[in-house]
């Protein structure tokens, strides 16, 4: 496993010891190429269907499928174990299963699902949702940093956005399985081994817009400015503080940009983005709420005109019971501590189980980073942690299949 996650993290390594491979560029598809070769080695039929996600099938037995796996898109000088670890870990378990001779009573198929993360056209999940048959071509004119349209990144990666729903294949999944990273130090801090994550918070992304008058820095009083970096900077705060105030709530800021961007300018635009997150749907209603009242108030009293767009809305899902016990029986015979637990991020896992039984299984992270180069899960637990995969794929796949 340390070997594999080695290898796949030097593709797409860049100078800050991270890892970029956003959706649609050669550095993801020589990552697929990396899975793909050794799917194939499993003897498993491979492919990459129109939405762009790499498909292995072990076609045995008879029935649905039990679908493991999850993503091998990073974001900007992300970890090597983030989304990752689901689809090394799922390959190596089937190379386990394969080497005891274990023969499914049904197929198991291996997902690296495109563009989870959503970093480079705010199009997170994309993958998943078009296997689970949501129609994603009103993302097509999203555009990234340098001004290609998702549109126009699939076509140069020889992929159609009009035929993106053929990859509907949802309808021959029985069940679903993703071993991830925790992102989180909860596990580590409790020395425990597995994390049976029984629930996946909902999320809100917005963008929002705040625009004011640049005026000369030095000869604008402040009583007088219309300044819209003070005012996202007010609704930033005010958005923390009430977010720490609920348990179970999260409000972010992530980026920000201003103009004119003059070193003696009051900015006279402030362009930023807002991501809130809650376990259950009253906890989501209520941050939808909370963000168009915050940014309204902050507008009215700095004498700002406000824009709120909401760019993504994904519900909270409780996880199947049925699957946590799998998860949570497979960690107990191999000897490993476990913790149920709810996921503070989002994952495929949050799209596929909204229409099939779905768990996931956390491995602790050193000091709880992510979404970092300095993320890092000790080889001992991540092996450990495809054992359990392993395990509960050896369960799953037996004749009688949670949910269907």
């Amino acid at each position: 496993m340390a070997e594999s996650l080695e290898e796949l993290g030097r593709i797409g390594a860049d100078a800050a010891g991270g890892v970029t491979r956003l959706a649609w560029t050669p550095e993801l598809f020589a990552a697929y190429d990396w899975a793909a070769a050794r799917m194939r080695a499993l003897g498993l039929d491979v492919e990459t269907d129109p939405a762009g996600n790499l498909i292995g099938r072990w076609q045995a037995g008879s029935g649905s499928a039990v679908l493991a796996g999850s993503h091998l898109d990073t974001v900007p000088s992300g970890g090597r174990f983030d989304g990752a670890l689901g689809v090394v870990a799922a390959i190596h378990a089937v190379e386990a299963l394969r080497r005891e001779g274990f023969e499914p009573s049904r197929p198991l198929w291996i997902a690296a699902f495109m563009d989870e993360e959503g970093a480079r056209f705010g199009a997170a999940l994309f993958g998943s949702r078009a296997f689970a048959g949501e129609d994603v071509t009103p993302l097509g004119d999203r555009a990234d940093a340098a001004g290609t349209t998702l549109r126009a990144a699939m076509a140069a990666a020889g992929h159609d956005l009009d035929r993106v729903s053929e990859a509907r294949r949802i309808d021959e999944v029985g069940a679903y399985l993703e071993l991830h990273v925790e992102q989180g130090p909860v596990l580590e801090s409790e020395g425990v081994d597995v994390g049976a994550v029984t629930a996946i918070v909902g999320l809100r992304g917005y963008r929002v817009r705040l625009r004011g008058q640049a005026n000369h820095a030095g000869t604008t009083p402040m009583r007088l400015r219309r300044d819209a970096f003070a005012g996202a900077a007010r609704v930033a705060l005010a958005l923390r503080e009430e977010a720490r105030r609920r348990d179970g709530v999260t409000a972010n800021v992530g980026r920000i940009s201003v103009e004119p961007g003059g070193a003696n300018v009051v900015p006279g635009l402030a362009d930023f983005t807002v991501d809130v997150r809650a376990a259950t749907a009253g906890g989501i209603g209520e941050l939808e709420r909370l963000v168009e009242e915050t940014v309204d108030k902050v507008a009215a009293e700095e004498g700002l005109e406000a824009e709120v767009e909401q760019t993504f809305a994904l519900e909270p899902l409780e996880l199947d019971e049925g699957l946590v016990g799998t998860v949570e029986a497979a960690a107990a015979a191999e000897g490993a501590t476990v913790r149920r637990m709810p996921s503070g991020a989002g994952h495929d896992a949050m799209v596929i189980g909204r229409d099939v039984p779905a768990a996931m299984l956390f491995v602790p992270s050193r000091g709880g980073v992510s979404h970092s180069p300095g993320e890092y899960s000790y080889p001992a637990q991540v092996e450990l942690g495809t054992r359990v995969l392993a395990g509960s794929l050896r369960r799953a796949l037996g004749p009688d299949l949670v949910g269907r």
